[in-house]
């Protein structure tokens, strides 16, 4: 199991280059649809919080096994968030 603070860097690093290209879409991207932007950027903001919520917070500190399964359900949630930002994110210049 990689450190806390290690996934948390983790999370920062994907969470800020989502945010980044939704930045660039409302930047540079001509007739841009700047209110659905703002929506996706408030999702990532809500799913960065929530993530860094939960790497603080461990359940069954005695139980390796459930530590164990907490983390690994920690990051399959990361990558599910992170995937579906990204579609919408996608979608947007469509």
């Amino acid at each position: 199991m990689s450190s806390r603070r290690k996934l948390k860097k983790n999370i920062n690093n994907i969470m800020d280059l989502l945010y980044i290209d939704c930045i660039f879409y409302k930047t540079f991207v001509i007739d841009a649809d700047k209110a659905a932007a703002d929506k996706v950027i408030e999702k990532i903001a809500t799913a960065h919080d929530d993530l860094l919520k939960r790497v603080s917070c461990t359940e069954g500190k005695e139980v390796k096994g459930r530590v164990k399964a907490y983390y690994n359900k920690l990051r399959a949630d990361i990558k599910n968030q992170t995937n579906d930002i990204a579609r919408d994110i996608a979608a947007l210049g469509e």
